[in-house]
């Protein structure tokens, strides 16, 4: 498993920190191989400062994009912030659709401050992943029909309801079905917690769909990191990373993907697009 968004974030500022330039960076937090050619992408990029590490990116500071194709063609982008931490850690999220394969590149425009170095990130024509339009990936999950919670959630405060049905049921009882994989206690980002959190918010709202929750590994009774092995269902999704949430429609068929982190209102957004 890759290391996720936030300890990726933090290692490469600790690299740029070296440099002492006086310009922050830009730092592409997706996961390698996540990008298509033709589809809509979101793109999530920290600015870091390059010589004391420290997240720059707040709801106070507009921000504007500049995405490079690998033609050279330049177009500046609108940039959205989110907190991938709340009230601790943030993040811009360019939404775009890259036209070219190959290597892109990213910079950001904090406004009063210098622009960004640029990151680096690869485009290519498929990803790992069940795509928009894609059926999902059926695949029999843990319950609490078999398990205790305390075996297959890591959730502090875990919500009985998300573990009441197998993927495989899920996605063929005709609602739409939104999935959560995560593992909030065993998530170096912090991410996987706000994550669940936030879909977990939701769910009353929108009793239409059906709510999972799927950790990412299958043994959280390990007694050290190292001994964590990658639970069947992550494996078979193609999951470079984590958190995601993945929004099916009523068919079984993916309508909406997040990685990372999650904006405000677009779990709403994304249930309301499959009619829940």
């Amino acid at each position: 498993m890759r290391r996720s968004v936030a300890l990726f974030l933090f290692a490469t500022a600790l690299l740029g920190a070296c440099s002492r330039g006086p310009a922050p960076l830009a730092v592409v937090a997706n996961a390698p191989g996540t990008f298509d050619v033709g589809e809509p992408q979101r793109l999530l990029v920290g600015l870091v400062d390059s010589e004391t590490a420290a997240f720059l990116a707040s709801p106070d500071l507009e921000t504007s994009g500049v995405l490079v194709a690998p033609d050279s063609t330049e177009r500046e982008v609108s940039t959205e912030f989110l907190w991938t931490v709340p009230d601790r850690v943030g993040i811009y999220l360019i939404r775009d659709t890259f036209d070219q394969e190959g290597t892109w590149w990213v910079k950001l425009r904090p406004q009063g401050m210098t622009e960004s170095m640029q990151a680096s990130f690869i485009v290519g024509s498929e990803d790992p992943m069940p795509g928009i339009g894609d059926p999902a990936v059926s695949i029999e999950t843990r319950t609490t029909e078999e398990h205790q919670l305390s075996e297959i959630s890591s959730d502090p405060d875990p919500d009985p309801s998300f573990y009441e049905l197998s993927l495989d049921q899920a996605l063929t009882n005709g609602r739409p079905t939104v999935v959560v994989f995560a593992s909030p206690a065993f998530c170096t980002s912090q991410t996987c917690g706000p994550m669940l959190d936030q879909v977990e918010a939701v769910a009353d709202q929108h009793p239409d769909a059906n709510y999972l929750h799927v950790e990412i590994y299958e043994n959280l009774d390990a007694e050290t990191f190292e001994d964590l092995r990658i639970s069947e269902a992550v494996s078979a999704w193609g999951l470079p990373s984590e958190p995601w949430v993945f929004v099916m429609d009523g068919q079984g068929r993916v309508s909406s993907r997040f990685e990372g982190a999650l904006g405000e209102g677009e779990i709403e957004e994304a249930l309301a697009a499959v009619g829940a």
